[in-house]
């Protein structure tokens, strides 16, 4: 079940590619904002935005929030959960919400010189930013223009930084993630690196957060696409870095960054061997207070980063 503050916007993406596809939308706000699509991390499911999307509405952007396909309520019928394939189902949703709001061009003028080409802004938390930034670099090659900023929280394709060996180790360790079917305590304790404060969240916060991860831990699609994603985000960036590196180096659009000052899961050095690729450094954004999740702990503090990011465009 979605957010209850959010349920009436919940959709079903009507894709081909990608059937089944749950997301969230806050509606047409005229085409004159980029429209901002706010991307999840691993295991995770666009319910983690529930306290940002309702400030960056208010602000006057049209949101959108999808479940990644195998994750949440999305129901995609593959059997390989990639990073390629998280980044072409962004891809996808970015070119519809796009081009529903634009007139469509003479033949000879390129998509994004006609005026009132809003765009895209993409918005991703640790995998879900690994995944933005491959969408971004797929779009520029077919839609240039389509995606005109990259705001990263608690993640980026790693450059120079290895992954925690922990996530290495739990990519190949199905039994590990089982146990907790029958231990509601130990995963509720599993849940703690990922914040710098779990106790410390509203008790609605809680409640919502331990039905959630139950429903994960016994969803059988949910747990291949952990595992069939953990693996992908691993290996692609593991043996594909220069790859990212080079065509991350050469994306024409704006990068932002924001990080949780405590996040143990991907920590600060990770942004900064990232800001270091470039010499126009992207700006760095730190969330005092915050884990490896700052739009859930701090997520005034968070949105007004995004707004800010996304206004000085």
């Amino acid at each position: 079940m979605p957010w209850p503050a959010l349920t009436s916007l919940a959709k079903l993406f009507p894709s081909k590619r990608f059937p089944g596809l749950f997301y969230y939308d806050t509606g047409d706000t005229g085409g004159e904002r980029p429209a901002l699509i706010l991307i999840h991390g691993l295991g995770d499911e666009a319910d983690t935005w529930r306290n940002i999307i309702p400030l960056l509405a208010d602000a006057g952007y049209r949101v959108l929030a999808p479940d990644l396909p195998g994750f949440g309520r999305s129901r995609v019928p593959i059997q390989h959960f990639t990073l390629s394939r998280h980044a072409k189902a962004v891809n996808e949703l970015a070119a519809a919400v796009s081009a529903a709001s634009i007139p469509k061009p003479a033949a000879s003028i390129p998509k994004s010189a006609v005026p009132g080409n809003a765009g895209v802004i993409l918005i991703g938390s640790s995998m879900g930013a690994a995944a933005a930034e491959l969408a971004a670099i797929g779009a520029e090659r077919k839609s240039p223009g389509l995606v005109k900023g990259l705001v990263l929280l608690d993640g980026c394709i790693p450059q120079g930084a290895p992954f925690p060996f922990s996530m290495t180790l739990a990519a190949a360790n199905k039994s590990w993630y089982r146990s907790f079917r029958n231990n509601p305590e130990g995963l509720w304790r599993s849940l703690a690196p990922y914040y710098a404060n779990l106790e410390g969240l509203p008790q609605a916060e809680k409640d919502f957060l331990h039905q959630r991860v139950k429903d994960r831990i016994l969803n059988l699609m949910q747990e291949r696409a952990y595992f069939s994603s953990m693996r992908s985000l691993i290996l692609q960036t593991t043996f594909r870095s220069a790859y990212y590196r080079r065509n991350i180096k050469k994306w024409p659009g704006r990068i932002g960054l924001i990080w949780g000052e405590h996040d143990l899961v991907f920590p600060l050095t990770r942004a900064e061997y990232f800001r270091a690729l470039f010499s126009a450094k992207p700006e760095l954004t730190v969330i005092r207070g915050a884990g490896h999740l700052p739009h859930q702990e701090k997520p005034a503090e968070t949105a007004r980063a995004i707004l800010k990011f996304c206004d000085g465009l």
